[in-house]
């Protein structure tokens, strides 16, 4: 008798540990709230959240320029192409500004190989000819001419995501290259604000 009792408990034990076994594994699991999670934790994916934003939103201010055709290329380097050599620009005074009815354009450009030398062209003209933008995988390439006497073609790469530009500049005598980025066009200071008198 005794071993047919302890042969019962046995095996009501094995039931009962069977059965919390099921009901363990049927259980719902619980949300995760962030109280559960590290305080760094959150932290980090708020700040990889604020990146996100912030970067879309440099984006679209990159591609409301381009498709505004009102922004200034402002130079970091220049060079002659084929074969010239790199000078850095430390002036902020060069650019080239794109507005929808004229263009200025002050930028350095070099003569010569071996000794180059610096000259600057310096003009402006009316509206951008031939005005194109079109969209890449990694940003925007622009193309439009300049007469001022002679014809001036310029072609920019624009990277969205870094925000850096390669604009190539093909004069009469040669074809220089220039890296640098895009700036929204400054209003002018004696402007009065619109609706104003």
């Amino acid at each position: 008798m005794k071993t047919t009792t302890a042969k019962k408990k046995g095996i009501l034990s094995v039931l009962m540990l069977l059965a919390g076994t099921v009901v363990f594994a049927q259980r719902p699991s619980l949300p995760v709230t962030s109280a559960e999670f590290a305080p760094g934790t959150v932290r980090r994916l708020a700040r990889a959240e604020e990146r996100a934003e912030r970067n879309a939103r440099f984006i679209a201010r990159q591609d409301s320029l381009v498709q505004s055709c009102n922004f200034q290329f402002l130079p970091v380097s220049v060079l002659e192409v084929p074969g010239g050599g790199e000078q850095t620009i430390n002036n902020i005074y060069y650019y080239l500004a794109v507005f929808p009815d004229n263009i200025e354009v002050h930028l350095p450009t070099l003569r010569g190989y071996l000794n180059p030398y610096v000259e600057l062209l310096n003009f402006d003209a009316p509206r951008p000819k031939d005005y194109k933008a079109s969209t890449t995988q990694s940003g925007w390439n622009i193309s439009f001419k300049a007469a001022e006497g002679n014809v001036y073609t310029f072609g920019i790469n624009l990277f969205t995501a870094t925000g850096e530009a390669i604009m190539t500049m093909l004069t009469p005598r040669s074809t220089i290259k220039y890296v640098g980025s895009l700036a929204a066009n400054e209003p002018l200071l004696n402007t009065p604000p619109s609706g104003a008198r």
